[in-house]
């Protein structure tokens, strides 16, 4: 199936979105950011905060490496469903969390509408 620019475009647009947000997330893990080391602790995950960042910046990596994008968009959606745990767990509404979902899942599957198996 020939895809169109624009429709790339946009799916391009849309998948870099959750990942900048995701990377932005990833580095303020690494540099142990106040605001950040308070939200990882209010879920038990305090220690392991600096692994857990390192994690979000290699799935956007393998993401956004064409060869390896279907893999990581299936670690990337893995990793939003934790997000979206986590939001839960802290008692908040978890709208970033599926709002990252939403987006890099239409931004995927216009850019490569094989992978949803719907041929759409």
């Amino acid at each position: 199936m020939q895809i169109s620019k624009t429709r790339n475009i946009i799916g391009w647009i849309l998948s870099v979105l959750p990942c900048a947000m995701i990377l932005f997330s990833g580095s303020q893990k690494i540099l142990k950011a106040e605001w950040m080391l308070e939200s990882m602790s209010k879920i038990n995950m305090l220690e392991i905060t600096p692994y857990i960042g390192i994690l979000e910046i290699a799935c956007v990596i393998v993401y956004l490496i064409p060869k390896t994008s279907n893999i990581g968009f299936f670690l990337l959606c893995s990793y939003i469903g934790g997000i979206i745990a986590s939001e839960t767990a802290m008692g908040v509404t978890p709208f970033l969390g599926i709002a990252l979902a939403v987006l890099l899942y239409i931004g995927t599957m216009l850019r490569k509408p094989s992978l949803s198996g719907l041929g759409i």
